[in-house]
């Protein structure tokens, strides 16, 4: 209201009269531009008054922060058989953490092959490699790796969907002399790796004269601490078998591709950390924890907004293995049937047959290896179970990879009173509710 008085003193007829001789189009153009004037002034001057007063969230929420303790938590670890057959990446070394070796099954020769091929004329065998786990960065020693023959009388002890470290051991067929080594190779990680074989191999599976369809890749010298991996058939860099032959009646050399039926990874996990204040994470091994909070008559309100739930997590550095890179955790909502209870001892343990979820349904949070706790906000899981009717169920799964493509394992202390006070899981949480 100060720029209009302002404005309409200043158009006053005996302020501007004689001041200016303007001709009839110029005084047309003066109008115009008082005009405009006026209307901006005017359009400020309402903006001026109309500037809303930010309010403070407090006047319309009721603002609280818990903090709740390890006491009011409880963690539950699993391991379960690994379902890694169908994990884009095939492991085969040795070393401080993990024994792996890889299986490859090739139970459809004759799919690939013409009915009439006269001649094995070459075998090889393609492999594209990965990359390359050491411990040490400092150790280049050259690691070489055996293709065997796994020869069991045409029974075929293996699947990728059913085996694992727990059901398949190579060292049974070792020991019977079962496995007759075809050739060895240096791993390079130089793309595609190219192993001759001797054609003998799928003269035998050719028509089905040996029902023995399987290879084994094995690092030759344990001694040697690496772990070498290769891209699997689920993979886009898939393995194959490059046969080349002559047909029955024709002189020129055919080829064809062979790809597995099945592979798979034995991994087996040397230092399993099992403790009784430690939780340990590994894709491998298909261990992982539930962590279950105990306080149900906290957040039993579904209209409570959760803005924040900071847990707070401290890394066992002594028993955690990583190759140089980010470890990847995994958090999602544990239902209802996760976490079961012991009636005998009083313990909580977790459903045998319960798998981790989808990446999709959780919150992934990266660790890096120098890092020794992790932070990480979880208030979208909390808001979840107050969405629900059994509010009761407050837990969450701690995870990794469910692809099972890495080997590295991040050990955390468990809320188990064993540990310093320091040490055990807590977590903060905000919460908002409207007036």
């Amino acid at each position: 209201m100060k720029l209009l008085k302002s404005w309409n003193s200043y158009k006053d007829r005996e302020r501007l009269h004689g001041r200016l001789t303007l001709s009839k189009y110029q005084s047309s153009i003066y109008r115009y531009c008082q005009f405009t004037s006026l209307a901006f002034l005017l359009i400020i001057a309402a903006c001026e008054e109309k500037i809303p007063t930010i309010q403070n969230p407090g006047d319309f929420y009721d603002i609280n922060t818990l903090t709740i303790s390890a006491d009011s938590m409880t963690v539950a670890q699993a391991v379960v058989n690994p379902g890694i057959g169908q994990s884009d990446i095939l492991y085969i070394g040795n070393d401080e953490n993990v024994y792996a070796y890889t299986l490859l099954k090739f139970g459809e020769i004759d799919y690939y092959l013409p009915d009439s091929v006269e001649k094995f004329i070459s075998l090889k065998l393609n492999l594209r490699s990965d990359r390359q786990y050491r411990l040490d960065s400092s150790n280049n020693d050259t690691i070489k790796i055996e293709i065997l023959h796994l020869e069991n009388d045409g029974a075929d002890p293996w699947t990728e969907d059913s085996s694992h470290f727990g059901n398949f051991k190579i060292e049974n067929y070792k020991n019977l002399g079962k496995l007759r080594v075809l050739a060895e190779f240096p791993y390079t990680d130089s793309d595609t790796v190219v192993i001759n074989l001797d054609t003998a191999l799928v003269s035998q599976w050719y028509k089905v004269t040996n029902e023995d369809y399987t290879l084994v890749l094995m690092q030759s010298d344990t001694n040697k601490t690496a772990v070498q991996t290769f891209h699997s058939t689920e993979s886009p860099y898939y393995p194959w078998l490059e046969v080349a032959y002559y047909v029955v009646g024709d002189t020129s050399l055919k080829s064809s591709y062979i790809l597995p039926t099945e592979d798979l990874s034995i991994i087996n996990i040397k230092n399993p950390a099992e403790s009784s204040n430690l939780l340990s994470i590994n894709s491998g091994r298909a261990s992982f924890g539930v962590l279950f909070f105990n306080f149900e008559d906290t957040l039993t309100d579904e209209n409570i907004i959760i803005a924040k739930a900071d847990l707070r997590l401290k890394i066992d550095r002594e028993n955690t293995v990583q190759y140089g890179e980010d470890f990847s955790l995994y958090i999602s909502y544990a239902d209802s049937n996760i976490l079961k209870y012991d009636l005998t001892d009083s313990t909580y343990y977790v459903d045998p047959l319960y798998f981790p979820p989808s990446v999709s349904e959780g919150i992934i949070r990266n660790i890096n290896t120098t890092a020794d706790s992790v932070i990480i906000d979880i208030k979208s899981l909390l808001q979840l179970t107050t969405s629900y009717e059994d509010v009761n169920n407050y837990g969450i799964v701690l995870y990794t990879v469910p692809t099972f493509s890495n080997i590295s394992t991040l050990s955390l202390y468990n809320a188990s009173d064993q540990n310093p006070a320091g040490f055990r899981p807590s977590l903060r949480i905000l919460t908002m509710k409207e007036q």
